[in-house]
């Protein structure tokens, strides 16, 4: 039987812990929501669950060395592909060996015990994106944005922030706001 590297029964909790907020949030969605602004720019609500999806998906497939699942047709139900990519994902991520795995993502080769820090933080923060689009209140508990929030700070440098980069400019934010104010602000959302 093969022991995983230390800390990755954690880093999966709390991956597993952020696609249950975020299939608990996803499920409540009407069709009168789907067309809703998010805090993404150029996104609606249909686009950021689907960038969600795919995000799943993409980080699934790169574990298990298949190919990406197409993103849900424009007329598909996006609770269930929601749901359908988020269960795949847990499965590859707690396939024996997942952990020891290297990945081919589009940013390059990464380790997996990096990579699920980067898919937790994705899902986590459009998890507080979907919220807010939604008129929501706070959807994050304390100890996964505070745990997101570690991950981002090592992770999001200047050079990955601005236009056709993954984050925007962090935005100012109190050192003593709450903290998924705090991890929304660094990862360039206004709180």
């Amino acid at each position: 039987m093969a022991v995983e590297p230390q800390g990755t029964t954690e880093l999966l909790d709390r991956y597993a812990r952020a696609l249950a907020g975020a299939k608990e949030l996803v499920g409540s969605l009407s069709a009168d929501d789907l067309t809703k602004p998010t805090p993404c720019e150029g996104w609606d609500v249909r686009a950021l669950v689907t960038h969600m999806v795919g995000t799943n998906g993409r980080f699934a497939s790169a574990l298990s060395g298949a190919q990406p699942p197409a993103p849900p047709a424009a007329d598909a139900d996006l609770v269930a592909a929601y749901n359908a990519s988020a269960d795949t994902a847990l499965e590859a991520w707690r396939a024996p060996g997942a952990f020891d795995r290297t990945l081919q993502l589009p940013a390059g080769e990464v380790p997996a015990t990096t990579a699920i820090g980067m898919i937790f933080v994705d899902q986590l923060i459009h998890t507080w994106d979907l919220a807010r689009a939604l008129g929501r209140g706070a959807p994050l508990p304390d100890d996964l944005a505070a745990a997101a929030l570690e991950n981002a700070r090592q992770r999001v440098t200047p050079d990955r922030r601005g236009p056709g980069k993954p984050y925007g400019p962090e935005v100012p934010c109190a050192a003593d706001a709450p903290v998924q104010d705090r991890l929304a602000a660094f990862l360039g959302r206004q709180p």
